[in-house]
């Protein structure tokens, strides 16, 4: 690797950290998850507008508790603190970057013994009457993906033209930051995304698996900037 660059680790949280899709969960119990997700998948409603309704159909009552309560029952992949404790040995910074909500995602951080401030996310604000809004605080009007809070921004903001990029992922919300990204460790529909547009991947199922991986191709100098991803990054900073 050239002198001064950095590898720059980047983990979705739902479905990668947390062993479910909490968000998904969250409005399964507490409100109505379809039609409208698979109206999302169609392509019938525009991310923002999907995460605004689903909020508007959560249960009249629900407090701020009951969604940390429901968090703090969801499984974590137990391999995690193996693998931020190996970024932490080789000064790798480590982000988690979701198209869930604080609300949620913060409490299982705090758990974890982890500064929020590595989260990158939506937001979930109450009113007086428990009413939820959602608050998109990276969103961004020039990128088409499904994420109402852009994934691609958030690794252009946080890295230098000539770190390596590490992304690991599962779903759709993945397939653009991923795209951008140097090294892709990928599962579920990220995986078969990255098979069906030949973007070369590591499968993994925990995050054990990833350290091994990163390990290896850390101790074998195999990390390096993927050409296309670079390309991309290029690409977005223009437009941006």
């Amino acid at each position: 690797m050239k002198n001064g660059t950095q590898i720059v680790v980047f983990s979705d949280f739902d479905g990668t950290i947390v062993n479910k899709d909490i968000g998904d969960e969250l409005f399964r119990v507490f409100g109505e998850f379809e039609p409208y997700n698979s109206q999302l998948r169609s392509g019938d409603l525009e991310i923002r507008q999907y995460w605004k309704i689903l909020c508007s159909k959560l249960k009249d009552g629900i407090t701020k508790q009951d969604i940390v309560n429901f968090a703090l029952e969801q499984e974590i992949d137990s391999n995690l603190k193996t693998f931020i404790n190996f970024c932490n040995s080789k000064n790798i910074k480590f982000y988690i970057i979701s198209d869930g909500f604080d609300t949620y995602i913060d409490p299982i951080i705090e758990q974890l013994g982890l500064n929020k401030s590595v989260v990158l996310s939506n937001r979930l604000e109450f009113d007086d009457n428990l009413k939820l809004t959602p608050i998109f605080p990276r969103a961004s009007e020039s990128c088409n993906c499904m994420v109402a809070s852009c994934k691609r921004n958030a690794i252009l903001d946080f890295t230098g033209n000539d770190d390596i990029i590490v992304y690991i992922g599962d779903g759709y919300s993945d397939f653009c930051a991923a795209e951008h990204s140097d090294v892709i460790f990928a599962k579920k529909e990220l995986a078969a995304y990255c098979n069906e547009n030949r973007i070369p991947h590591y499968p993994f199922n925990t995050f054990f698996d990833v350290y091994k991986l990163l390990s290896d191709a850390l101790k074998k100098g195999k990390l390096k900037q993927r050409h296309q991803a670079k390309l991309l990054r290029k690409k977005a900073f223009e437009i941006e």
